[in-house]
């Protein structure tokens, strides 16, 4: 009778731990839920130093700073979930983006990436920025100048200069100072990065769709 009263025991324990994993795992899915966008995006314009600002027209604050290495994982990852809601927020007026393409995770591949973006105009730039991450290979893989330019013509970009530029890696030594200026900043120490207004946003911020919203929901309250 004892040892049934312990195996039953012993079983309820573990019906619970179960329940309590499976309620965490669907709690965790339901705060990473890729966000969604629909709509015509805030003007795109690549910066001179090879930054590139996203922003509705006297959108001036916050600025949300997002730090990016095109072969990072956890950066595709960032940008499956919350890509969009940083674009819906631009979008609306709401904030100004820059985003700060920087190049460490592969030595090779990261810099060709950051270089070949620099040399895409702002109409065009989103679109190289998505298909980037969305075809992202493994980080120890570099991406070579013949896949940035297969890239782009999925991204529809024919532009004969631009296609040169990349082929040409004119901007990478920019990349590579860009990285080295990131990183001399205590708050830039990998990627992805995000700060608004200065403050380094957390990884819970960073990372889930219910996090991000609710920090862009306290910077422009």
């Amino acid at each position: 009778m004892e040892r049934r009263r312990r195996t039953l025991l012993m079983g309820l324990i573990g019906l619970v731990v179960v329940a309590a994993v499976v309620v965490g795992v669907l709690v965790q899915v339901g705060r990473t839920t890729a966000t969604s966008f629909s709509g015509s995006l805030a003007s795109v314009s690549v910066q001179q130093d090879g930054t590139v600002t996203m922003a509705r027209a006297g959108v001036t604050t916050p600025v949300l700073d997002v730090y990016e290495d095109f072969q990072c994982p956890i950066c595709k990852e960032f940008e499956h979930i919350n890509g969009n809601l940083v674009k819906d927020y631009a979008a609306r007026g709401k904030i100004k983006v820059v985003y700060h393409p920087i190049a460490f995770v592969n030595p090779e591949g990261s810099v060709r990436a950051a270089a070949a973006a620099q040399c895409v105009p702002g109409g065009s730039w989103m679109s190289f920025h998505d298909i980037l991450f969305a075809r992202q290979p493994d980080e120890k893989v570099a991406l070579t100048v013949a896949d940035l330019t297969s890239l782009a013509a999925d991204a529809k970009i024919t532009d004969a200069g631009v296609l040169s530029c990349m082929k040409s890696q004119r901007f990478a030594s920019q990349a590579q100072d860009r990285t080295r200026k990131a990183f001399s900043s205590p708050d830039v120490q990998g990627t992805p990065t995000l700060l608004i207004d200065g403050r380094k946003l957390s990884d819970d911020e960073v990372l889930t769709s219910s996090g991000l919203r609710a920090a862009l929901q306290r910077a422009t309250a």
